[in-house]
């Protein structure tokens, strides 16, 4: 365990240290392919693919597409299972990236399905506009986040999805057609990981630039388990991080503000959020190697002060910066939030007593019911809260996700689908997701009636 926790504690202080002499614009830790090999951001999904494509446009994609038998595609390589992971030929879309058009008026933006998060933010703000809201991270291309039905956590607001107008998506004989929402095809793209066909083109609808106000306070579960529904009410966007061996927790918000923005708020930030990343590799990760978690837990999560910045919007809603970790995240239905929170932590107490387990944190986020944008993403329709499970990428972590995905289907916890996702099968989403499951096949079969977009892990959850 020794080693692996070095990876991990060493990983991430390289990766930060390069973030930071490159201005930003170097991410080591990022899926990618180098001299042929594949790997994803983590390094966990390391191969050589038969054959890789780059496409500059969708007539060469169309092209590697129908000359392919078997093919998988990736954007920012910032996945936590073997959807990555292709038959024959990888296809990444960082070259079919980049504005199509943009229509000022309606605020609307058409950029290519390989763009980065944090690329159409930039093509918006040189414009004036923001996305509404955003998910926790920015280092995944628009495609890859529609792809996996990516959400974020608000008392109004939950899914990417939902600040899109239309998709473009290419099927296996390498034909586009434009969708929108209430189209099946645009249904089963959202939330499908690729299934359903390519995502070539996004059109996303914008808001004029705002600043928010994001605050980082200390509390207790108790605290939070007796107001839930007045922080949820009072607040445009709320999430929590609760931690083992102890009932202190920590509550995140954002909210929209007229204030002007913090001085130096940028680089406190990332001071911030690098500080996060350091403590959670080199000193949780101590803790948990040497068995001193239960003993120091408390103390260490009482140490940590919170904090008060008003940020340009994409600064505040979402990071580039993590440590090395894995994830494990479902929805369950929100009246379940704090048995479902209590059993999980509880769960991974008992593991570690049992045999030391790797640093976890457990971030707790909420979406709003209503959401039919998809049809077999994981906060499909109802009221969801949001469980991930964050554990360093040290020895054991594996162990402990295994244990929790036989507690997860006594909760009826929809899996989401771009974190590990490991013994899920095709009867547990026929189970999960019913007709809505059945109408996403029969989009699939009109598409890709060879099953051209999949591999294992697609074959698994859906199928032949």
């Amino acid at each position: 365990m020794l080693l692996s926790y070095l990876k991990v504690a060493l990983t991430t202080t390289l990766n930060i240290v390069l973030y930071a002499l490159t201005f930003g614009r170097f991410i080591w830790l990022e899926g990618r392919v180098c001299c042929g090999v594949f790997r994803n951001w983590t390094r966990d999904f390391r191969y050589r693919p038969r054959k890789f494509a780059r496409p500059a446009d969708e007539a060469q994609l169309a092209s590697v597409v129908r000359g392919a038998g078997r093919l998988r595609l990736f954007g920012a390589g910032h996945s936590f299972n073997s959807g990555v992971v292709s038959d024959e030929v990888l296809i990444s879309l960082d070259d079919l990236s980049g504005r199509v058009c943009l229509d000022k008026s309606a605020r609307t933006m058409t950029v290519r399905g390989g763009t980065r998060v944090r690329d159409v933010v930039r093509l918006l703000f040189d414009e004036g506009l923001a996305f509404k809201a955003l998910p926790s991270h920015d280092a995944q291309s628009i495609g890859g986040i529609l792809s996996t039905d990516v959400h974020g956590t608000g008392r109004d607001w939950g899914f990417v999805s939902q600040l899109v107008e239309s998709l473009n998506v290419m099927d296996a004989d390498g034909n586009v057609k434009t969708c929108r929402p209430e189209d099946p095809l645009f249904k089963a793209a959202v939330g499908g990981i690729g299934a359903a066909g390519v995502v070539t083109e996004v059109t996303v609808k914008a808001v004029p630039r705002f600043n928010v106000e994001q605050k980082v306070e200390k509390s207790n579960v108790r605290y939070v388990e007796q107001n839930l529904p007045r922080l949820l009410e009072e607040n445009e966007h709320l999430s929590l991080y609760l931690f083992p061996f102890t009932k202190r927790c920590q509550i995140n918000t954002w909210n929209q503000t007229p204030k002007a923005r913090s001085t130096l708020g940028d680089l406190r930030e990332f001071i911030s959020i690098s500080l996060d990343a350091l403590l959670a590799s080199w000193f949780g990760g101590l803790m948990a190697l040497t068995g001193l978690l239960p003993a120091l837990s408390d103390i260490a999560h009482s140490l940590k002060r919170g904090s008060n910045l008003v940020l340009e919007s994409n600064r505040a809603f979402n990071r580039t910066i993590y440590h090395l970790h894995q994830e494990l995240e479902f929805a369950i239905p929100y009246e379940q939030t704090f048995a479902a929170c209590d059993a999980f932590v509880r769960l991974y107490e008992h593991m570690y007593r049992q045999r030391k387990l790797p640093y976890a944190l457990f971030e707790v986020r909420f979406t709003p019911e209503g959401h039919k944008r998809t049809l077999v993403g994981a906060g499909r329709e109802r009221r969801s809260v949001w469980i991930d499970l964050l554990v360093n990428e040290s020895e054991g972590w594996e162990r402990f996700y295994h244990e929790a995905e036989k507690l997860m289907r006594e909760f009826g916890a929809r899996p989401h689908l771009g974190k590990f996702c490991q013994s899920y099968t095709k009867q547990d989403m026929e189970g999960l997701h019913g007709e809505r499951f059945a109408e996403f096949l029969d989009v699939v079969e009109a598409q890709d009636p060879t099953r051209k977009f999949s591999n294992d892990f697609t074959r698994r959850l859906f199928g032949r």
